[in-house]
């Protein structure tokens, strides 16, 4: 065997070699993007699940609204009062979550790892700000009880004071976490812990797996 065959046989070799580096780094790719989709999975069941179930109650606090309103004044009335924030605050959640479902059922993850990322990250900062919402309802819960007819004109000093202290705790919670369920909080460490109530565990795995991506694919330049 000659140098020119040799030199033909190593040239062919190489390719070889090339094409199934390429082949494998392609593989490789299109695995981490369908785990980054399986990913945000968990994330749209629990959004559907949400609807499903947010709808319905939605649908009860209206009819007891409504009825309410008719039978009776909502001036002064602690009950109307706090159904209808309650009502109001859980519209807009129902609305939150339709529009979060939508926005992750657009994100294409056969495109750019930065425009999937973009998506993702714009995603995530959407439920933290969504979550500031869900907690004005608090304080709410805790009026729902309560009759202009007997509180706080018939009710005594001890019964005000509890009923003060209840209600201005989950009145300091509910201002507490609209402070600071902000984007820029996103890595204080007790605003984490509480962000389970936006379910962005899914999303963030996504983004894991999507750096993951972005790191294969500037090795194989």
């Amino acid at each position: 065997m000659n140098d020119h065959e040799i030199l033909a046989l190593w040239k062919s070799q190489d390719q070889k070699i090339e094409q199934v580096l390429a082949m494998n780094s392609k593989i490789l790719k299109e695995q981490i993007s369908q785990k980054s989709k399986k990913a945000l999975l968990g994330f749209k069941v629990e959004k559907i699940t949400g609807i499903v179930v947010g709808l319905p109650y939605l649908i009860l606090l209206g009819a007891i609204l409504g009825i309410g309103i008719q039978v009776s004044s909502i001036y002064g009335n602690y009950f109307l009062t706090s159904i209808g924030i309650i009502f109001l605050v859980n519209l807009k959640v129902l609305a939150d979550y339709i529009r979060h479902l939508v926005l992750s059922y657009q994100i294409d993850f056969s495109g750019a790892v930065a425009a999937i990322q973009k998506q993702l990250i714009e995603l995530k900062f959407s439920m933290i700000r969504s979550v500031r919402y869900i907690g004005i309802q608090l304080p709410f819960y805790t009026t729902l009880h309560l009759d202009s007819s007997w509180f706080p004109s018939q009710a005594n000093t001890v019964w005000i004071i509890i009923q003060i202290l209840i209600t201005g705790l989950f009145t300091f919670a509910a201002i507490w976490i609209f402070k600071n369920f902000k984007p820029e909080n996103a890595g204080n460490k007790f605003v984490q812990k509480l962000l389970f109530i936006a379910d962005v565990k899914g999303i963030d795995q996504s983004l894991t797996q999507m750096e993951e991506l972005k790191i294969i694919k500037k090795t194989t330049i």
